[in-house]
């Protein structure tokens, strides 16, 4: 049985814009430019989406649950699309050889409105645990690196979140060189290292936070992306329909977290909203994301 939840989302009006992802060579519908970068970005990809990769089947008795749901951006028309500025920049040439560089703080479907790179996570109830439990299988089941790559001056995948314990490895599959500046705060205080073309820059012991880690490029200063790291594997990032699925979550009592660059916390703040996993069954929520009145 599936459930379902509708939660109206106000957001401030801060220069949204729907981005295609033109920019690698991507068309509309998402697909990578070829099977080449498709492959050098499967993990990375699986994991921005909310664990989609297989895992064994959890042990405990079947008393885990799936929450899957959509973002929708339901602010009326679709606003148009902004470029990067890249005019001066010393590889702006290499820059454009692929097309235009949009900007990403909003990337929407403008076929089901749907908004990319949203975060959306399970944390415990109030008054509950202090952490959410954690099957081995599922944790078991991660992969232990995780990819994020530029190769043509923005960050593939441009959100993504992994568990405490996984590696981050940061590819540059371009021709031209990048600083990889990441940072999020005390907890992960970050750093500042070249990557030459071809090179790869490996990124271990990043600590759960509920601060994100924001990756940069001091080179492209139109590159910007995110990180999150959680305690547990119950998270997800929106694909490119606004959908999210979080696979073999334990039953009980929850609170839903979302959280998008351009407009922080969604339904709920920091606390998000009540969810209820039932055992062998899934529910379904639905935010819809307006401009505030």
């Amino acid at each position: 049985m599936t459930r379902v939840f509708q939660i109206v989302v106000l957001t401030f009006a801060l220069g949204l814009v729907p981005v295609s992802l033109s920019a690698c060579g991507w068309p509309s519908s998402g697909e990578p430019p070829s099977q080449q970068v498709a492959v050098a970005n499967e993990n990375a990809l699986h994991a921005s989406e909310g664990n989609q990769v297989d895992k064994p089947a959890p042990a405990g008795g079947g008393n885990w649950g799936t929450v899957k749901g959509q973002i929708v951006w339901a602010g009326g028309p679709i606003p148009p699309l902004l470029l990067a500025s890249t005019t001066g920049n010393k590889d702006e040439t290499f820059c454009l050889s692929k097309g235009p560089i949009h900007k990403e703080e909003w990337v929407i479907n403008p076929k089901s409105n749907g908004v990319r790179w949203t975060f959306v996570w399970l944390t415990p109830e109030t008054g509950g645990p202090k952490k959410m439990p954690a099957n081995p299988a599922v944790v078991a089941a991660l992969p232990k690196r995780v990819v994020i790559d530029q190769p043509c001056l923005q960050f593939l995948p441009q959100a993504f979140a992994i568990m405490e314990g996984q590696e981050l490895d940061a590819k540059n599959s371009a021709s031209v060189p990048h600083i990889f500046n990441y940072t999020g705060g005390l907890k992960n205080p970050g750093d500042n290292k070249l990557i030459a073309p071809g090179g790869e820059l490996v990124i271990k012991n990043l600590v759960a936070h509920y601060i994100p880690i924001k990756v940069s490029c001091t080179i492209h200063p139109w590159m910007n992306g995110w990180v999150r790291v959680f305690d547990h594997p119950y998270f997800a990032v929106t694909d490119e329909e606004g959908k999210f699925t979080i696979k073999n979550a334990p039953a009980g009592k929850y609170r839903l977290v979302g959280w998008h660059e351009s407009v922080g916390w969604l339904e709920g703040g920091k606390m998000g909203v009540p969810v209820e996993v039932k055992a062998n069954d899934e529910i379904e929520v639905k935010f819809d994301v307006k401009p505030a009145p």
